[in-house]
């Protein structure tokens, strides 16, 4: 009988022990669209972001503002997020008829809800870096290669196809490369420190003068915060590439933009593409168009080059003779 009563208790104490044991809820987290750059305080901590179960996005603009209630009439700003940060998506959508925009809500990793607008944002990714050159397609389909790449040691965002085996979406910074890749986890990197990092990289390559690279590349390259991300080799590159730019000849230029457009003529709004050169190339000059020209918010001359036998015209904004 003392047996029975002690397997007894002890079966009591157990089953006691079990319900008070449950696990927590946490509070997963959104995050949308901000008003400011990314931050390139190289004291800040790199940390993970958990955002809990249910379906995410990444913001894919600079800045995206968080509001209120769907839409932009009489709705009150929140906050804001950065380009390259992830979002919690409550499941709910409202459709603005006289914006002709879908917004969709999301909660921020502080808590914080409000709603924004479904564009701006890449459903159901990841923001990831890419460690080399990766190929768009315009379809999940081998035949649809495009000219387009997602260059090496750019932030983007990445969606695995559910229907699609071995496919996947892919999006740049303000969908400028948008399209279809094939899933392949070795060109990209997802840790924290190099999603961070691929961050200020991004703002870097938004600076326009090359001094503020240089000076913004330098001071990432002596921060002991970023020495152990992977991709601490392409600031290196960065540094080197920008140095180069500034101590070419006067007869010389060096291109700084990826995919860069080389037209037959100087004129950006004809169908006039002759072939495209990359971040980098060194070109001849062959000569200067005569009067500075205004294309949207930038202003600048046309140069005739050269570049391994091929000659075509490049607006000076996009190469190292920028003004």
């Amino acid at each position: 009988m003392k047996k029975l009563i002690t397997l007894l208790s002890t079966v009591s104490i157990l089953f006691f022990m079990v319900a008070c044991g449950g696990g927590e809820d946490s509070n997963s987290a959104t995050q949308n669209n901000g008003t400011e750059g990314a931050d390139t305080d190289n004291s800040m901590a790199i940390t993970e972001t958990d955002m809990g179960s249910g379906d995410v996005a990444v913001c894919l603009w600079p800045t995206v503002g968080l509001r209120d209630k769907a839409g932009r009439s009489g709705a009150k700003y929140i906050t804001g997020i950065k380009f390259g940060e992830t979002v919690k998506l409550t499941g709910e959508t409202e459709e603005i008829e006289s914006e002709k925009r879908t917004y969709l809500e999301m909660e921020l990793s502080d808590g914080k809800k409000g709603w924004a607008n479904e564009y701006l944002f890449a459903v159901n990714g990841k923001a990831v870096v890419a460690t080399a050159d990766i190929d768009v397609f315009k379809r999940p389909d081998l035949s649809t290669l495009t000219t387009n790449k997602v260059t090496s040691g750019s932030l983007f965002a990445i969606a695995e196809s559910k229907d699609k085996a071995g496919w996947a979406e892919v999006f740049t910074q303000e969908k400028k490369v948008a399209g279809w890749t094939q899933y392949n986890e070795d060109l990209f990197t997802d840790e924290a420190i190099d999603i961070a990092l691929g961050k200020v990289l991004s703002e870097v390559k938004g600076l326009k003068s090359t001094s503020e690279k240089i000076k913004k590349l330098e001071s990432v390259s002596s921060s002991s915060t970023f020495s152990g991300s992977s991709l601490m080799p392409m600031v290196t590159e960065m540094l080197e590439k920008l140095d180069k730019g500034t101590n070419l000849p006067n007869t010389q230029l060096m291109i700084t933009a990826e995919n860069l457009n080389v037209r037959s003529s100087p004129d950006n709004t004809a169908d006039n593409v002759a072939f495209q050169l990359n971040d980098g190339d060194i070109c001849e000059i062959l000569q200067r168009g005569k009067e500075m020209v205004k294309i949207r918010d930038m202003e600048d001359y046309w140069y005739q080059i050269e570049k391994d036998g091929q000659t075509g015209w490049v607006y000076g904004f996009f190469t190292s003779k920028k003004q």
